[in-house]
């Protein structure tokens, strides 16, 4: 058996018999592909971060609707008490007494 190597040419076996060696990795240089994957990235990380603003923006405008809305509740309930209060003052009267 011949070792990988042949000692006469001191060349690999592959390349002696004009096929290519599997231990021999092949220098891909770059590509479209890598090209168009970083464009891909480059606006992914845009929407992320437009979306992101987004959610911020959403969070800050459910926090003034929360601040309104106890706001009305507090509102709502000092009137339904001003309210009560008229009615037990002018329970009893009728019409024509006010």
């Amino acid at each position: 058996m011949h070792s990988p190597r042949d000692p006469i040419l001191c060349t690999d076996v592959g390349e002696a018999s004009g096929k290519p060696y599997r231990g021999v990795a092949r220098h891909v240089g770059p590509s479209a592909n890598i090209d168009a994957l970083n464009s891909r990235a480059t606006g992914i990380a845009a929407e992320v971060a437009k979306t992101r603003q987004n959610l911020l923006e959403r969070g800050d405008k459910l926090g003034l609707l929360e601040e309104k809305t106890e706001m009305m509740r507090s509102e709502a309930e000092a009137f339904g008490n001003a309210a009560h209060q008229l009615m037990v003052k002018y329970r009893d009267r009728k019409w024509y007494q006010l």
